[in-house]
């Protein structure tokens, strides 16, 4: 039976898009936190570091965490310990992740009830209604959260968070568009 859904994200109710914004803003300060990973286990400053992930996707920033701690951590325990928290980053929350950000939303117009369309085109199109009461997605975004929190943890506790410089370095001058002027 054909029924109509509603997938003007205007008309999603408010407490899904804060719930929506707030797993968005917990994935970046996820992200931001690999980035510090990376610089710590290089041992540069957090704006070396910067300038080097800044733009990377996702999966080549774990791999370069990976690989950059292979070389830095001397300790296979805490190798290991690493390893469970980046498994857990790339298999459960770029999932959820993932999922908030990529899926189309829609509501049911009669009973109000949220909706994801997950979209799947390797072999045959195919499409999957997904039920998301507020619930889920705000618990999402904790476990979005908590894994962020879990890795500045460890980089804190293995004395790996990156320096800040002393003193912030002028450099505006030096843009290629100060240097064409």
């Amino acid at each position: 039976m054909y029924k109509e859904y509603d997938f003007d994200p205007h008309h999603l109710p408010n407490d899904v898009l804060a719930a929506i914004g707030l797993a968005m803003a917990s994935s970046a300060q996820t992200e931001s936190v690999i980035d510090m990973a990376i610089a710590g286990c290089l041992g540069v400053e957090v704006d070396y570091g910067a300038a080097v992930t800044t733009h990377m996707p996702a999966p080549l920033r774990d791999s370069v965490l990976r690989a950059v701690a292979e070389i830095r951590i001397d300790d296979l325990d805490t190798l290991d310990e690493l390893d469970r928290i980046l498994d857990h980053i790339r298999d459960e929350v770029q999932t959820r992740r993932n999922a908030i950000v990529h899926h189309t939303w829609c509501r049911d117009p009669i009973t109000g009830e949220v909706f994801t369309v997950k979209q799947t085109a390797r072999g045959s199109v195919d499409a999957e209604l997904i039920p998301m009461p507020i619930s889920k997605i705000e618990s999402d975004a904790e476990l979005i959260y908590e894994a962020g929190m879990k890795l500045m943890l460890f980089l804190k506790s293995h004395n790996l968070f990156p320096p800040f410089p002393a003193q912030p370095r002028a450099r505006t001058h030096k843009t290629r568009a100060a240097r064409k002027r």
